[in-house]
């Protein structure tokens, strides 16, 4: 859809360079939220201006599809958690309100975006652009095919516009002290040298020995360590409909589809024209009629157009557009173009939403029907598809009936339509069989209302001619495991827990030892050796967990600097600082890193300002009834 693709196209690399053009209407409800009539219920309240339910019904569609884009198979799971989907909901609804906070600002400071800012955004957005440059055609054509004029275009671009000033304002007024930005340049540089020293988990899990009693012991402190899922044993019955070949289908049912749709593999005639535009107005008719004279007289309709025509993208080009098929655009124009026979002929004047035209024909294509034998193989895999689908719809439509008629079991089911009962052992959200390994089939599966009521689930959907029924036929609630059961896992857990615990008691030994000046006999005695680190920086290749930990540390004074460390896989390391050299000089990331911090503080800005207007607002929040989450 057209907005859907504005929408889309404003997170290009063009709306960088014009500072995140619609970033925040666009984003949400796309222009379509301008023209959309309001409805009855509200969702939010925001200082006396209404939010629709239906504004935020569509604006959280949208950015559902922008998810589903963004994390593909994984979101469809995420969905059949509720919190989550409600949780999305909830973040989207605020964004309105912020928005809306936003534009109360802007129209509070009078903030107004000029026509010449107006006009470059629009010829920079990429939707109506062809091969790098504002197509105008392009940009008449999807005017016209989105429903949306000239002028509904203009303002809702002027309104992002005008809120993009304010926006800009926040984050161009970050500033850093360039003494600031000199202290972060330096400490980026800085170098220090140490000693490190690793105990490793291993050789501790190697002297740990535990008799029965103490794991039992671990085992009773630590249920829920072995805690039990909530499990399920189900039944269900698979439909999963087998394509059909394209080979099956025989030539007549092809030929018969081809005459049948003859328009589907015709091209169509199409035009090239070039026109003058004159914007309505009180002097509109009066213009153009005086420049259809000048036409008569055997002026250049090209430079007519480029002097005269209030559309100037295609004016610059001597009022030429691109190639156009009849009823692609404005239903006036479209007709008054299709009805130039020859070559240079000129309408008369014509009036279409956009203002008063002048067409002259420069070009036509005859329109032509592709050869049976060029899409042949397309028709056959279709009417393949559609076959397979179709028989899949009626299976699934009988199934989701017998279900719901015979509710205690699936057998009536099974033996009607040939389908086979599979029956599970318990299993859990996590390890459920691979046919059951959907978001909405584990909803149903652990439904305390499917179960308690013992009844067939209704049908679920999976999509790729896939679908189920399930009857779920025994539930084990989440449950401590038997001690029986786990007790080697137990014994593996205990006997971690005890190195670890070990490792950690050996890393503060050593540290008060180095502090001693023992370290020498205390790591001869446990057989470790010290590990020496030169110029190192916050960029050279060492555990990120010691990086962050030797950069923290305190400059050595007249007590050594020591720390320790828990690494990723349990083993300890501790570090003894011994010396820090940060420069003195400026590197050339200096502007770099004041830009930055620049930046950020403008981000801080905006931030505070939202939070400002939020607390300052009167802010009321409904709970419309919204439409399905299904699409």
């Amino acid at each position: 859809m057209f907005f859907d693709k504005l929408r889309a196209g404003a997170q290009g690399t063009v709306s960088k360079v014009i500072l995140i053009l619609i970033i925040l209407s666009f984003a949400l409800a796309g222009v379509g939220s301008y023209v959309t009539q309001p409805t009855a219920e509200v969702a939010a309240v925001v200082n006396g201006d209404e939010i629709g339910a239906q504004a935020l019904e569509n604006a959280y569609r949208n950015e559902r599809t922008r998810l589903e884009n963004q994390l593909g198979p994984q979101f469809s799971q995420l969905l059949g958690d509720p919190q989550y989907v409600a949780q999305i909901r909830r973040s989207v609804l605020e964004q309105m309100v912020e928005q809306r906070l936003i534009d109360q600002k802007v129209q509070e400071l009078g903030l107004y975006a000029s026509d010449d800012q107006v006009r470059n955004a629009i010829r920079a957005l990429p939707e109506f652009q062809q091969d790098g440059r504002f197509d105008n055609e392009r940009y008449q054509q999807l005017l016209a095919r989105s429903g949306m004029s000239a002028e509904q275009l203009r303002d809702s671009v002027r309104q992002d516009l005008s809120r993009q000033l304010l926006l800009n304002a926040l984050v161009g007024s970050g500033f850093t002290l360039e003494a600031e930005a000199g202290w972060l340049d330096r400490l980026s540089r800085q170098q220090r040298d140490a000693e490190l020293v690793r105990l490793p988990l291993a050789d501790f899990s190697a002297r740990v020995e535990l008799t029965d009693d103490e794991v039992k012991a671990y085992y009773q402190q630590q249920p829920q360590q072995f805690q039990r899922p909530e499990q399920v044993k189900v039944n269900y019955l698979l439909l999963d409909a087998n394509a059909v070949d394209a080979s099956d289908i025989d030539e007549q049912t092809i030929e018969a589809e081809y005459q049948a749709n003859l328009s589907n593999y015709s091209q169509p005639e199409q035009r090239k024209v070039a026109h003058i535009m004159i914007n309505k107005g009180d002097d509109a008719e009066q213009t153009i009629t005086a420049i259809g004279e000048r036409l008569a007289a055997g002026e250049s309709f090209a430079e007519l157009a480029q002097a005269e025509s209030d559309d100037v993208f295609s004016g610059a080009k001597g009022g030429e557009l691109e190639w156009m098929e009849q009823g692609t655009l404005d239903p006036a124009f479209d007709q008054a173009a299709f009805a130039l026979t020859d070559i240079g002929d000129i309408s008369p004047v014509v009036e279409s939403e956009f203002g008063l035209h002048l067409i002259t024909l420069l070009d036509k294509r005859e329109s032509k029907t592709r050869p049976l034998a060029e899409v042949r193989d397309a028709i056959a895999e279709r009417l393949a598809q559609e076959q397979a689908a179709n028989a899949f719809y009626e299976q699934e439509q009988r199934l989701a009936e017998l279900a719901f008629e015979f509710p205690d079991s699936l057998d009536m089911a099974a033996q009607e339509l040939d389908l086979n009962v599979t029956s599970t052992d318990y299993f859990s959200a996590v390890d459920a069989p691979t046919d059951l390994k959907d978001a909405k089939v584990l909803t149903q599966a652990f439904s305390a209302e499917l179960r308690e009521q013992g009844m067939n689930s209704e049908l679920i959907e999976l999509g790729s001619n896939k679908a189920l029924v399930i009857h779920v036929t025994d539930y084990r609630p989440a449950a401590v495991r038997d001690f029986d059961e786990v007790q080697e896992l137990a014994r593996e857990q205990a006997v971690a827990a005890k190195a670890i615990e070990l490792t950690e008691q050996a890393a503060v030994e050593l540290q008060q030892a180095w502090a001693a000046g023992g370290q020498q006999a205390w790591l001869e005695q446990h057989g470790l050796t010290v590990i020496e680190l030169e110029d190192v920086t916050r960029e050279s290749e060492q555990d990120p967990a010691v990086l962050d930990a030797l950069f923290a540390m305190p400059a050595p004074t007249d007590q050594p600097s020591l720390h320790g460390v828990a690494l990723a896989g349990g083993d300890q390391v501790v570090l003894k600082l011994n010396a820090v050299s940060t420069p003195e000089a400026p590197s050339e990331l200096l502007a770099q890193i004041r830009q930055g911090q620049s930046g950020l503080q403008g981000q801080r800005e905006y931030l505070s300002l939202i939070g400002a207007l939020k607390a300052s607002a009167d802010i009321e929040y409904r709970q419309p009834t919204l439409q399905n989450d299904n699409f």
